[in-house]
């Protein structure tokens, strides 16, 4: 059901359900000018997105649906989609969309989309953080606490600890990536994550990024539909973690600064690239972000010799900072 490109394909062929997608370990190195990536602008006399024009694959969900294995309601349900929730439609066969559904291929009734709209607004939504939290980190090395002997003293516990949550799933994977050719991605390992968690975060990218001179994952084009590069890794991504939680907080991290990030990859890509990519992204869905990359407290790279094991991975100080600013930018509504 996780076997990368080939569940892809095979789920395109027999029109069934699989799961899509497949973090090789980084490094780092130095040096070469960073282009500014294009901003989120807001029309100011709309108050709207500018240049974040719904892609033709995506639409809202009209009323509450049964999401089915093969055209039909004979066949074997899926599970249910909500009223306003997205969808990634991949083709259409006799009057049924089929549809990227919560890391399978399904299929709904033609009459139950409507075109999508952007939310208006990224806001966390405090009222969904109120009572227990029952937390979700997906993430790679970092968010697992790699190079750190005690986990009780990494970000994920120490947050989940700041906030007094019932239940603290670490997701965090050493290698993995959003997207691209990494085993154990993002987009495979979502669907497999606690069903009944309020708050979602989503930290990762940099192996995405990879490093100076290493391969990275392809950035690809706003709109695509593809486990194989990031933009449309974070399409899915995001589109199926709208499904899963539709009544939780979901909160995308960026990448922190690390050495080397100044580099391209073999992509021709800096890491502020795939920052600029999580924003663009986050915005179509309305998905809140907080932002390390451009953090100062959070400037590693700058502090190796204080924050950093090896130029990567925090030590124990480095994640009792992250810990706090997430707790901060959560719970305190700091900006």
């Amino acid at each position: 059901m996780r076997r990368g490109i080939f569940a892809l394909l095979l789920g395109f062929l027999l029109g069934g359900a699989c799961f899509l997608g497949n973090g090789q370990t980084i490094q780092a190195e130095e040096t070469a000018a960073v282009p500014e990536p294009q901003g989120i602008e807001i029309d100011p006399a709309t108050g709207q997105l500018v240049g974040l024009e719904a892609c033709s694959t995506c639409f809202t969900i009209s009323r509450d649906t049964q999401v089915y294995l093969l055209p039909g309601t004979a066949h074997q349900p899926l599970g249910v989609l909500k009223k306003g929730q997205p969808a990634l439609a991949i083709g259409k066969r006799d009057g049924w969309y089929q549809i990227y559904f919560r890391g399978m291929i399904g299929y709904i009734p033609g009459d139950a989309t409507e075109s999508y709209q952007i939310p208006a607004s990224q806001s966390i939504r405090t009222e969904l953080l109120q009572g227990e939290i029952k937390l979700n980190l997906l993430g790679d090395s970092i968010t697992y606490g790699d190079r750190v002997a005690d986990k009780n003293r990494i970000y994920a516990t120490l947050l989940g600890q700041r906030c007094n949550a019932v239940k603290t799933n670490n997701y965090g994977w050493n290698g993995s990536a959003i997207a691209g050719i990494h085993p154990d991605k993002f987009i495979d390992r979502y669907p497999l994550m606690d069903p009944d968690a309020n708050l979602i975060l989503v930290f990762g990218g940099t192996n995405d990024y990879e490093g100076g001179g290493k391969a990275g994952t392809p950035l690809g084009t706003r709109g695509e539909i593809t486990p194989l590069t990031f933009y449309g890794g974070l399409n899915m991504l995001m589109c199926g973690l709208k499904q899963m939680y539709p009544d939780a907080q979901i909160v995308f991290v960026t990448p922190l600064r690390r050495v080397g990030y100044l580099r391209k990859n073999k992509q021709g890509a800096h890491l502020n690239q795939y920052v600029a990519a999580i924003h663009e992204m986050a915005a179509f869905y309305g998905i809140p972000v907080i932002d390390l990359f451009e953090e100062p407290e959070l400037d590693f790279a700058s502090m190796r010799a204080s924050y950093l094991v090896d130029g990567l991975h925090p030590d124990e100080r480095g994640h009792a900072l992250i810990a706090a600013n997430l707790y901060r930018k959560l719970f305190l509504m700091e900006p």
